[in-house]
């Protein structure tokens, strides 16, 4: 049995990720039960005979909101106890009215006592267009806003999975589904992080993205899960290649700096919970990303594995654990390697 608190902001896609990959472990015959804290909130609510217009539940007073948060986990607890998969869907915190509220609660998160927590993430661009599309945060929240409420929530999530001694992942919204059935099947599944220039392909551009998706695929078709930066692409919006409606080139300049020292912090947090790094890399120009993410990578203790066809850096091979020169050359060591040999 294996019960896992998955947290997100409102935009990131956490609900239509969960969906997925609860559609997913049903098909394979595993049984899972969904408790989502928002809904139940407003159903709890609701049997109260308490009226709450829409987009208004924040309004509340906080003791109002305690109670039927407290409601809510008292009955996830007793439906919980016989479950063989849980799934609690909540918030770490909402930004709201430019201040931040509380959305958990120690205690109940003490008794529930899951095996791991996750945060979905995605892009700000689609986090925005996503709330834009709601009615309840049309317009409520800036660049700046989601930003920041992004980093809140993951770093809260990972706060209370370190205070409780669990494992915390991290989870682009356009991960394969089954990456949170396997980490529930069992968080210590292979992982690997998957490093790759992003940045003067020129023309090997869509040859290049094509073999890294098909590079990707066979990873994990050999039972990696898979972490790979792309999932989550800030970068076109910061520059220039993303256009958002309503939001003005002044505004996204005035987050460009905030956008890019997130990449930074976000792929060395999937770095840190993957347990290898592997680096794809075709083409000739040394790419200062992967270097980084190299350095980073060997400097926490990890193995960081090269498919390399270009020239040759003393710092690229130092920084390296073992270099291969294709891709059937690291097929093959791996097998072995996940296999005990």
């Amino acid at each position: 049995m294996a019960r896992v608190v998955v947290t997100g902001t409102s935009g990131s896609g956490r609900g239509e990720y969960i969906s997925r990959a609860v559609a997913e472990m049903r098909s394979s015959g595993e049984n899972v039960e969904v408790f989502d804290v928002g809904s139940m909130m407003f159903e709890t609510a609701d049997n109260l005979g308490v009226e709450i217009p829409e987009g208004r539940i924040l309004n509340l007073a906080p003791s109002t909101l305690n109670y039927l948060r407290t409601t809510v986990f008292e009955k996830i607890l007793r439906e919980a106890r016989d479950r063989e998969n849980v799934v609690v869907s909540t918030h770490a915190c909402f930004r709201w009215k430019r201040h931040l509220l509380q959305a958990f609660d120690f205690y109940y998160l003490n008794l529930l006592s899951p095996d791991l927590y996750v945060t979905i993430v995605d892009s700000i661009a689609s986090m925005k267009e996503r709330l834009d599309s709601s009615q309840h945060w049309r317009g409520r929240l800036g660049l700046k806003d989601l930003i920041v409420w992004r980093d809140e929530e993951t770093f809260l999530t990972k706060s209370i999975a370190d205070f409780q001694r669990k494992p915390f992942f991290m989870l682009p919204a356009k991960q394969p589904p089954e990456t949170l059935h396997r980490l529930m099947q069992n968080h210590s599944a292979p992982k690997a992080y998957l490093s790759y220039p992003m940045t003067h392909l020129g023309d090997m551009a869509q040859e290049f993205s094509e073999r890294l998706k098909a590079f990707a695929a066979e990873l994990r078709r050999r039972g990696l899960l898979v972490f790979d930066p792309g999932e989550v692409e800030d970068s076109d919006l910061a520059e220039g290649r993303t256009r958002l409606e309503g939001v003005t080139p002044e505004e996204i300049e005035s987050v460009r700096e905030d956008i890019y020292d997130q990449i930074v912090a976000r792929d060395y947090q999937l770095i840190d919970q993957s347990d290898f790094v592997v680096v794809y890399y075709y083409v000739p120009v040394m790419s200062p990303g992967v270097l980084s993410e190299m350095t980073y990578a060997f400097s926490s203790a990890k193995e960081v594995y090269v498919v390399f066809k270009g020239p040759e850096s003393p710092f690229f091979r130092y920084y390296s654990t073992k270099i291969f020169r294709d891709e059937d050359e690291l097929f093959s060591f791996l097998e072995g390697r996940l296999s005990g040999r």
